[in-house]
């Protein structure tokens, strides 16, 4: 009897081990799915972290190498270039932001009302050629709004590397990298282009407001756009306007062959 309830024992033991190895023993973590956007790839990276006991000189490595291929990274990824209009609300939202101001720092209302009805119109199949002209239009700048950002923010992380391993975790680290990470982006980009135009408003006599973004290209690029596009509605208005003359033409012309047509068979009675 006690022999049986070893053996018993032994059996459920094994079956427990083998369940547990079977099991999904992956963490939490892994199992999300990364959001969209940008990650910097880390796969190939030079510097290691031992997780059980990091050391400075191992983090300070990390963030070295961290900044400079991200940096390369992001650039990269801000190249493709774009074919296609976004309706992403926050996205239009901030164009608007710029619109305005445009309008506030040069007075040019006229232009920015035509570039904001430009930019929200979609035609029947929801494409807006307007739309990516701007977006394509600005994208040097917006790729400077986005270096600007991220200079900030690796000048924090920089400061930090003087920090002990206990007051500057890894943990703290992977919050700083991925905050990073998400600094390269369109909409990062459309901030800084944003708050240069408001410092335009503020000191209109000082320039150059940033060493990187110059609001009256901003302008002048708006207004490009915005003039092209009309251009463009215009003609093909003009097209269309001719298209539906030549019908109404055609129209015409045929009636009259058979009136012209009633007429002679009346006669002919």
């Amino acid at each position: 009897m006690i022999k049986n309830k070893i053996h018993y024992m032994i059996v459920t033991g094994i079956l427990l081990l083998i369940s547990g190895c079977g099991s999904d023993t992956v963490e939490p973590d892994k199992k999300k799915h990364k959001a969209a956007g940008f990650h910097t790839n880390t796969s190939m990276f030079i510097a290691t972290i031992d997780k059980e006991s990091p050391t400075k000189e191992d983090r300070n490595a990390m963030i070295d190498e961290f900044i400079m291929k991200s940096n390369l990274q992001c650039q990269h990824y801000l190249d493709n270039p774009l074919n296609k209009s976004s309706s992403n609300p926050k996205k239009q939202g901030l164009y608007m932001d710029i619109f305005d101001g445009v309008s506030q720092a040069f007075g040019v209302k006229n232009i920015t009302d035509g570039a904001k009805k430009l930019y929200k119109k979609s035609n029947d199949s929801g494409s807006n050629k307007a739309k990516i002209a701007y977006e394509n239009a600005l994208s040097p700048e917006i790729k400077r709004g986005v270096e600007i950002a991220r200079e900030t923010y690796a000048q924090k992380m920089m400061l930090r590397k003087t920090r002990m391993i206990e007051s500057y975790t890894i943990a703290m680290l992977e919050r700083d990298m991925e905050n990073y990470d998400k600094l390269c982006s369109y909409e990062t980009g459309l901030i800084e282009i944003h708050k240069a135009l408001k410092k335009a408003q503020r000191q209109p006599k000082i320039k150059p407001f940033s060493p990187k973004i110059d609001p009256t290209t901003i302008k002048n690029k708006v207004e490009a756009v915005t003039r092209e596009a009309e251009a463009n509605e215009a003609s093909n208005v003009k097209i269309d306007v001719k298209v539906i003359k030549a019908k109404e033409s055609e129209e015409e012309s045929q009636s009259q062959t058979i009136n012209d047509s009633e007429e002679l068979n009346g006669t002919a009675f």
